[in-house]
């Protein structure tokens, strides 16, 4: 079932940030919006000659050789909900993540930040607080504020070497409301271990949920699973000059179809990444279109990051 594809999917790719972390953004040639960091470098790779092979002595007759290991399938399409449930993909799960060694400052970090009683002090523990602290007052203005319960919570993965880029750990918080886990980054800067604050209350509060449910307004930006698919649904008016893709949240039970304009340049874009199944993590900007009585359906309207990585 989707479902269960989609957990054993997480779990191997560390709920989302490690394949947000390194999604396809230099490839597709996706501009990262503009308060976000360039490349390292402006210029195009340059190719290196290659020399010509040097030609080898006769090496002793090899042994005989073992059977070559079983090829793997090609990964299958799913379709995105509100579709009928297909079968898994051909493709094997990914292997489990060796386990991240335990470090006491970022896990203590993150504890003070989910034990904070209101966003005053939550706001000691987040990312890029000069921007992150006004829209923790004005959300929590109309949002109830409070700690966060967990149930447990373990590192999944680390990115980055502490240098030129930041290290990152992927943690798996458990609550009794995210039974499946919370993915939340925990960043090292110069001022310490610091919280992704944004991806973590567009999680906790199911921001793409309601988003498709048709609450809030009308567009806003998501950090999603991309996966070309078939649309299954009922046509609706203009449906025919449109190409569906799939949408996953790092949460289960949340998957919707997504349309842009077909032979698009965005349509190209979100095609190449996906193809033969490939799985693909940026934050997306969607809109709701309607159509008909009290009906609508999501387009994509641009590639807002190309991945994860928590940015300005």
């Amino acid at each position: 079932m989707i479902l269960s594809c989609l957990v054993a999917a997480f779990a191997g790719l560390v709920t989302g940030y490690l394949l947000g972390l390194r999604g396809y953004g230099p490839a597709i040639g996706v501009p990262p919006p503009p308060s976000a960091p360039t490349s390292e470098s402006g210029s195009a790779p340059v190719e290196t000659p290659q020399a010509p092979p040097t030609p080898e002595p006769p090496a002793p007759e090899p042994p005989a050789a073992s059977p070559a290991p079983p090829e793997k399938t090609p990964a299958t399409e799913q379709s995105a909900t509100p579709p009928p449930a297909e079968a898994p993909p051909n493709e094997a799960p990914p292997a489990e993540d060796p386990p991240v060694k335990v470090i006491p400052a970022p896990e203590a970090a993150l504890m003070a930040f989910l034990a904070a009683p209101d966003w005053k002090s939550r706001a000691l523990h987040v990312l890029h607080p000069e921007e992150t602290t006004p829209q923790m007052e004005a959300y929590h203005a109309t949002s109830p504020d409070g700690p966060t319960a967990y149930l447990s919570l373990h590192a999944k993965a680390s990115e980055g070497d502490g240098g030129k880029d930041a290290r990152l750990l992927g943690y798996l918080v458990v609550t009794e409301s995210h039974p499946e886990g919370l993915p939340i980054a925990v960043v090292e800067t110069p001022a310490g271990w610091k919280i992704d604050w944004k991806t973590f209350i567009e999680f906790r509060d199911d921001h793409f949920g309601r988003f498709a449910a048709g609450q809030g307004g009308d567009a806003g930006a998501f950090h999603v699973f991309v996966r070309n698919t078939h649309y299954f649904g009922e046509p609706f008016p203009g449906s025919e000059h449109l190409t569906a893709f799939r949408l996953d949240p790092p949460l289960p039970d949340r998957n919707q179809y997504a349309f842009v304009a077909t032979d698009s340049e965005l349509h190209k874009t979100l095609a190449g990444v996906t193809e033969w199944g490939r799985p693909f993590a940026p934050v997306l900007q969607l809109v709701r279109k309607p159509h008909g009585d009290r009906k609508f359906h999501l387009e994509i309207e641009s590639i807002v990051a190309p991945n994860w990585r928590p940015r300005e």
